[in-house]
This record gives C-alpha cells, sequence and structure tokens, in this order.
C-alpha cells in the first residue's frame, strides 16, 4: 500500500469513467501524471499535475479539467478535509484527521508498505566495509558499515536481488607488516622476547589475542623461524583478523553474502586479464608521471612507469599500475577486482568508500568505464 500510487490509480480509475463516457480523452501512458509532496507553502499532504497533463490531450485549461472531472471524484472522497486547485494547475490535497489514523493502523499491520513492486528488478552488488584484515573496525568503519547495510536492505525490501561483498585487501606490505608483528607477540609470549620497537609494526593488544589463538590452536609447533612458516602464518593472521571483524560487524546486526580475497585475484593473474582488456583499447602504456608529493625528495628522476590513461575518463591524472620492485600496485590489484565484478554480470555496481577515499573515486569509476566500455556503473 502506497499513499501516492494509490491516489494516482484512484484518480485514473475515475477519469476512465468519464472516458468511456466520451467526455474525456486519457493519454495511453500516465507515466507523465504525478503524486507527490507539495512544496512547504502550501497546507496540503499531497498533489497532483493531473488537470495540466489532461489540459494538453483535451484541449482545455488546466482549471476547466479540474472543475469539470477532477473536483466531482475527489468530492466523493470521505478522507478529504479539503481540496483545490493552485496555479498553473496542480491539485492540493488534504486528508482528515480520522484518515491519518486508519492509515497508521494499516501500514502496521502491513509488513511490505512502502516497497516498490512496479520498479524493474535489478542485480546489485554492494561492497563495503572492506577494511584491511589487520585488526578490529573502528567506528569510521562502521559508518560505512551501516551505511552499506541499510542500503542492501532498503534495495532488497523494493525486490531486488542484492549481493553484499567485503573485499579483503589480503596482499601487500600492511599484510606483511600484520604478520611480522603476531610472529613478534608470539615470541614475546612463547620466550619472553620484547616486542621490537620498529613503526611499521602493529603493537596493539589485539594482537597478543591473535598471537595466543594462533599458539593455542595453530599447527604449527615451531615459531624460531619466521621464514620456514611465513605463508602459513600470514594465512593464520588473516584468518584470526577476519573472525574479530565478522564479529564486530555481528554485533551491528550485518553478515555479508561474499568475502572475495585481494591475494587470490592476483594470484589467478586477474590483474593481468584486466590489463589484456585494457591494452586492446590502448588505455595501457609505457611513461613518465610526478612522484607522490611524499616522496619527491626521495626519488632523484622520475622513472618509466607501467600507466593507465585515466586522464582519458577525467582523473587528474595516469595512474601507475606497478612499483619500483616491479610488484603490483594497490590500484591495480582493484582494477582487477573490478573486472572481476563486471565478469560477474551485475546490473549496478556500488561501492561504500570511506571518507579518507574520497580522492580514489575518480580513477576507480575511470577504470570500470574503460573495463565495462560505460555499461557498469560504480558509485557512492
Amino acid at each position: 500500500m502506497n499513499i501516492f500510487d494509490y491516489y494516482h490509480s484512484s484518480l485514473l480509475k475515475g477519469l476512465k469513467d468519464f472516458e468511456k463516457k466520451g467526455a474525456i480523452k486519457i493519454p495511453e501512458k500516465t507515466n507523465s501524471i504525478s503524486v507527490e509532496v507539495p512544496p512547504d507553502k502550501f497546507d496540503a499532504d499531497i498533489s497532483t499535475n493531473v488537470c495540466m497533463v489532461l489540459s494538453g490531450i483535451n484541449k482545455s485549461k488546466p482549471k476547466d479539467i479540474y472543475e469539470n472531472y477532477v473536483s466531482k471524484l475527489l468530492s466523493k472522497d470521505d478522507n478529504l478535509e479539503n481540496f483545490e486547485i493552485v496555479n498553473p494547475g496542480f491539485v492540493n490535497l488534504k486528508f482528515k484527521k480520522k484518515f491519518w489514523n486508519s492509515f497508521l493502523e494499516k501500514i502496521v499491520q502491513l509488513k511490505e508498505y512502502g516497497s516498490n513492486k512496479n520498479e524493474k528488478t535489478r542485480k546489485y552488488l554492494v561492497e563495503f566495509v572492506s577494511a584491511n584484515p589487520t585488526g578490529p573496525l573502528h567506528v569510521g568503519h562502521c559508518r560505512g558499515a551501516v551505511f552499506g547495510d541499510v542500503l542492501s536492505n532498503l534495495l532488497k525490501f523494493n525486490n531486488h536481488n542484492v549481493t553484499k561483498e567485503y573485499y579483503i585487501n589480503d596482499h601487500g606490505n600492511q599484510i606483511t607488516n600484520f604478520t611480522h608483528s603476531v610472529f613478534y607477540r608470539i615470541l614475546e609470549l612463547k620466550h619472553k622476547k620484547k616486542f621490537p620497537d620498529d613503526e611499521n609494526l602493529y603493537p596493539g593488544e589485539y594482537i597478543k589475542e591473535i598471537a595466543q589463538n594462533i599458539i593455542s590452536n595453530s599447527k604449527i609447533d615451531k615459531f624460531d623461524d619466521l621464514e620456514p612458516i611465513f605463508e602459513e602464518l600470514q594465512k593464520l593472521c588473516i584468518e584470526n583478523s577476519l573472525l574479530i571483524i565478522k564479529s564486530n560487524l555481528k554485533k551491528i546486526g550485518i553478515v555479508h553474502d561474499n568475502f572475495v580475497s585481494e591475494k587470490s585475484i592476483i594470484g589467478n593473474k586477474e590483474v593481468e586479464k584486466a590489463l589484456k582488456k585494457l591494452k586492446e583499447q590502448n588505455l595501457v602504456f609505457e611513461g613518465k608521471i610526478e612522484a607522490p608529493q611524499g616522496e619527491k625528495k626521495k626519488i632523484s628522476e622520475t622513472r618509466n612507469q607501467l600507466l593507465f590513461r585515466s586522464t582519458e575518463f577525467g582523473d587528474d591524472k595516469d595512474r601507475a599500475l606497478k612499483k619500483g620492485d616491479d610488484s603490483w600496485t594497490y590500484f591495480a590489484g582493484d582494477l582487477a577486482y573490478h573486472n572481476n565484478k563486471i565478469s560477474r554480470n551485475f546490473d549496478i555496481l556500488i561501492n561504500i568508500l570511506g571518507a579518507d577515499h574520497a580522492g580514489y573515486i575518480k580513477r576507480i569509476s575511470s577504470v570500470v568505464d574503460a573495463l565495462s566500455k560505460n555499461k557498469q556503473k560504480n558509485g557512492m
């Protein structure tokens, strides 16, 4: 039940009775007739443009349509306290108080009140939270978590198919540093070795909890040397961190459908697959760009880099795809991930980004436009 749809249907039904008698013409398509909330300056609850729409096809003034047909229909409606036509032809309606009482009672009983069942069902992929798996969520993550989940629920409520996804950034220096941090806490717990004073390490108390959990539950029996156990330990660190994150999210009622690993994306050569598509469009090239502001002093000369032509899509500069050590940049991994999203044939892609990622929006939307040839949309 929707008050706007109800009055749209009610008015058309009455007007079609007049049409059957040959008194009035109604256009074949009636979606131009609106019923909506009027401006605040009017003492009314809803407003319709029906008289203006019908005036053209009937070659009459909106006021004549109102007086001869619309007002006669509305006068039979016992729910209305008042109705009037205002320039240039809108009809404003105000309901009686008793109507609102009965209307609210009906809303309470209708679980699907407000759901738009007339809209075409679409497939949405909503990616949100996607915090680095290096520890618990903080209040900033919760903003995006709540926003993404509420948006997903609203889309589902309106009959859309929605997949809620979390992209795990489990590749790169932050994960290496995280693994080292847990390893040193393990040494501290098992052998009383002092935790190093290193700004690259994660000092949080939760690291001790993860370390203790790995000591108690993993199959690793020796922690004397990191190198032979690094891969296994890294996997355990990420798993334990994700358990904390999922627990954080569950406390506020949020459960994701999918968790997609950046490490798997890169390991499956999906960066190369995405780059092949871009190269076919001549959007990848070897060139030079200015070093980031914080690194200008460290770099004596600008080197050739593998770049994506994001300036062709409105970005302020082309974006690097490889680092100096020939490993993929963070952007290259994201590029591959979004190509992966596009390949799954969703109608609409939505990203919920943190406030600190505002500068990242243009480059991601640029590469999605390039990879999808503007068929998919990426936002928020």
